[in-house]
This record gives C-alpha cells, sequence and structure tokens, in this order.
C-alpha cells in the first residue's frame, strides 16, 4: 500500500506538536528496527523496511488523535516500545507511521498486589515505583533496562521470574486499554481471558495504552552460578530444583562451554569447561542449594555480593544470543521445548547429529502451572536450508520449535488463536492497517477465516480452562 509521505506529514502537524514527529532518515530507520538482526534470515528479509514518518504521543488524546490521522489516510500504523523484540514485532514491513509510545511513560496506580502504567513505562521503572510500596515486578524479560511493559506483554511471551510465576499467559496480565485504529478511536478495557488476544500478538490485534500487571512482594534475591561436568547431570539438578517448593526462585539458567565463552567481557569469572547454572534464589538459600548440586557433580563457583551491581539476567534468555551475535555474527539461534522427560535422549540425539554446532543454553520455568523446559541454543548458521533442516530433526524427535527466523505470528509461535485473532483485529482494525504483514490469518477470505475460527477456538478454550484452574 502506497504512502503520501507528504500528507501524512501534513496531517500529523494537525494533532501533535513539530517536536513529536520526524521525518528525518536516520530517526526513521532507528524507528523501524528492533533486534531481529539475531536471525541472519530476518536481518536479510527485513532489510530496507522503513517508515514514512515517526510520532511520539504524551497521552492518549494524542495517541487516538494520531490513529484517526492513519484511519483517514488510510496509512499502515506500526506500535513501537523500547525496540527490544526479536522478530520483527515493530518493523513497518509496508511504511507508513510508527508510533513511538516511549513518552506515554507514566506509572498511573500502585495498590495492593497490582500497578497500572501507560504503555511507555519501563520495566525498570515500574520496579522502583513499586518497591517503596514493599512490592517487586514478577517477571519482566532481559532487557530490564530498555523494554516497555507494553512491548513485553504484546512481543513476549515469558523472562525472569517465570520460574514461580509462569509466563504472561499465566496471569501475569490483568488488564489493558486498548485503542481501535478507525474514525473516532475510543478505548475499551480488556482483562481475564480477552487478554489472549493480545499477550504475544506483535500488536497486530489492537493499540494497548496502558496495562495492569500483578506484583508480588519484595524479596531480596541473591545470585550464584554453579557448574557442572556436563549439560545432562545440569539438567537434573535443573529439574529437582524446579520442583522443590521450599526454595525461592527467580532465575534458572543453564549454558554449556561453549555459549560461556561469548561472556569474556563480563564481570562473572564462568567455568571455561564446564556446563553453569545461572540463579537467582531468596535470601539465605544459596547453601542448601549448593547441597543439592553437589549431589549432582555440581560445584559453587561464584556467590555474589548482595550489593553487587552486576544481573545475571545480562547473560540469560535473549540477552545470551545478544553477547554470542556482537562477538560472532554467524552465530544465530532457535527457540526450543524441550520434553522434560525425553531430555537426555532428545539432547543425546542433537548431538549426535549436530556436534558443536549446537550449543545449549537453557531457561527453566512454569507455564500453565507444569514445567517449562525452555531454550535459546546457539546454533551455526549455515544457510536457509541448513536451518530449516535442524528444526526439521528436532521437532522430528519431539523438541518443539518455535521458529524466531519469520516475522509472521502464526510461523513462529505456532498458535492455535490465529482465527480468533483476526476476528479480534477486524474489529479494531475495520481497515487492516496495524503491524500488516505480521498476523497470516487476518489476509484470508471470510469463510476460510470462519472455518478456522471454529478449529482455533478449541485451542483457546484450553487455554482458557488452563487459566480458570490456576485461578486467573
Amino acid at each position: 500500500m502506497g504512502v503520501d509521505a507528504t500528507a501524512l506529514q501534513r496531517r500529523l502537524e494537525e494533532v501533535l506538536p513539530p517536536e513529536q514527529i520526524s521525518v528525518e532518515p536516520r530517526v526513521l530507520q532507528s524507528n523501524s528496527e528492533d533486534y531481529a538482526w539475531f536471525s541472519n534470515v530476518l536481518d536479510e528479509v527485513l532489510d530496507g523496511c522503513r517508515a514514512d514518518a515517526v510520532a511520539w504521543p504524551h497521552d492518549e488524546q494524542q495517541l487516538a488523535g494520531l490513529l484517526a490521522a492513519a484511519y483517514d489516510l488510510r496509512v499502515p500504523v506500526t506500535i513501537r516500545g523500547g525496540g527490544t523484540g526479536n522478530y520483527g514485532q515493530c518493523v513497518p514491513l509496508n511504511g507508513g507511521l510508527v508510533i513511538n509510545t516511549m513518552r506515554m511513560n507514566r506509572v498511573l496506580e500502585v495498590g495492593d498486589g497490582y500497578a497500572r502504567v501507560q504503555a511507555g513505562v519501563k520495566l525498570v521503572d515500574l520496579d522502583r515505583a513499586a518497591q517503596p510500596t514493599g512490592q517487586e515486578i514478577r517477571i519482566y524479560p532481559s532487557t530490564y533496562l530498555t523494554a516497555t511493559v507494553a512491548g513485553f506483554v504484546c512481543g513476549g511471551s515469558g523472562g525472569i521470574g517465570s520460574i514461580s510465576h509462569g509466563m504472561l499467559v499465566d496471569g501475569n496480565v490483568l488488564a489493558a486499554t486498548v485503542y481501535p485504529v478507525d474514525a473516532d478511536p475510543q478505548p475499551h478495557t480488556v482483562g481475564g481471558a480477552g487478554l489472549l488476544l493480545y499477550i504475544h500478538a506483535f500488536g497486530t490485534t489492537g493499540v494497548l495504552s496502558d496495562v495492569t500487571v500483578p506484583l508480588a512482594p519484595l524479596r531480596t534475591w541473591e545470585q550464584a552460578v554453579f557448574s557442572f561436568p556436563d549439560i545432562l547431570r545440569c539438567h537434573a539438578f535443573c529439574m529437582e530444583l524446579l520442583d522443590d517448593a521450599s526454595i525461592d526462585k527467580r532465575l534458572l539458567s543453564t549454558v554449556e562451554p561453549g555459549v560461556a565463552r561469548y561472556f569474556s567481557r563480563a564481570r562473572v569469572p564462568f567455568a571455561t569447561d564446564r556446563t553453569s547454572a545461572l540463579l537467582m534464589v531468596g535470601e539465605g538459600q544459596v547453601d542448601r542449594v549448593a547441597a543439592l548440586a553437589a549431589r549432582h557433580g555440581g560445584t559453587l563457583d561464584t556467590h555474589l555480593p548482595r550489593d553487587s551491581k552486576v544481573r545475571l539476567s545480562d547473560f540469560t534468555w535473549n540477552h545470551t544470543t545478544a553477547w554470542a551475535k556482537k562477538a560472532d555474527p554467524s552465530v544465530t539461534y532457535l527457540q526450543a521445548m524441550f520434553d522434560a522427560e525425553r531430555f537426555e535422549e532428545q539432547m543425546r540425539a542433537i548431538k549426535a547429529a549436530y556436534g558443536d554446532e549446537f550449543q545449549m543454553h537453557g531457561e527453566y520455568a512454569r507455564w500453565g502451572g507444569g514445567p517449562f523446559v525452555g531454550s535459546l541454543p546457539l546454533v551455526q548458521y549455515k544457510g536457509r536450508e541448513h536451518l530449516s533442516a535442524m528444526i526439521e530433526f528436532m521437532e522430528g524427535i519431539g523438541v518443539s520449535i518455535a521458529n524466531p527466523h519469520t516475522y509472521v505470528l502464526e510461523e513462529g509461535s505456532r498458535t492455535d488463536n490465529s482465527a480468533e485473532l483476526a476476528v479480534e483485529k477486524r474489529r479494531n482494525d475495520p481497515a487492516g492497517l496495524l503491524n500488516p504483514g505480521k498476523l497470516a490469518a487476518a489476509g484470508r477470505p471470510d469463510g476460510e477465516q470462519q472455518a478456522l475460527a471454529k478449529e482455533s477456538s478449541m485451542g483457546l478454550a484450553r487455554v482458557r480452562r488452563s487459566l480458570s484452574d490456576l485461578n486467573v
């Protein structure tokens, strides 16, 4: 869809003061990128995608004005937070208007067990606002210092804290205010199971202006690194720790030596020949963890002081990929979910097939109340065919892959409610302007969409039941 950049700029100037709008090429470029360069495939495919204008609303009235202007001109709209996503979620495939929400950054309310914030509030700033009340955020991405709350909700899935509190869909979003893209955008509030149509939907189904998230009681956390002879014994330790409810946990991440070697500039001496486990546990509990680790051949390598400025979370989740990519551009990654009961079998098969091309990085969490053995392994990029063959091999041995080398929601997330997402998108985005190209189901004919909706609603119903079981 073509964009008349001059008409767009003129219309935007009717809504915002000039200092809140930019068409400067350098600014357009920086606001049209995210961390999709983690993928060698996306880095190539998304090259050249650039907005025609960027706008920074300060409040909901300005946001609504921008959405109405875009609808009037039929200009594509891409919503942006901190830009820390990895799949091209905030890359404008068809140009148009990028709305940067970073100046919508007010903490609206901190209550008993919850906080309501504008879309552009950073996770770190929400945490700082909660702590004087004796509370803290429950889960957050490794990009804690830069990611926004709404960006995490719309583009993420889990993070630090998920080992105790589960993933975003496990009750870690309580409500959101949503604006449509139409002639007169009027907000509505979404809660409960309705949030499943916005969490990790790449901002395709509606524009979030504020989000309400739960808070947890403030804790003192200790950080430690243990090392093990190999990944299998480290996994056995992790599963036992995951199941031990008497030990408070915020982070449990594992890296093989081939991953830890990319942390050479870190102020933590990671083992060079052993698999490391990075932990955040409750105050005074490291000694108990050490006793458990010893049963699996583990040793306590580093116990950081409580006043340390080092965050072990900087070496976990997709921060791990960032360390590796900056050191070696030929490295890329996958997103995988292992079968906890078949982990040894699956890992041995992968190592037999790919050897050192595959370096394990695991994240242990809970999802739907059960154990989640996730992984963001580092792999050598040898072309798209080789990457596709590796994915096919892993799925063939029962390892589920969420492909991070595509910007299409269904292809990466393997969501089973895509048709319902498309219905919600149509309700909030009748002209199909909101982040077009990211939700494949939105382009299907009505009849096919309706047929798929019946099928996909069964999957959504299963998630709703699991949420109900969790009292969400």
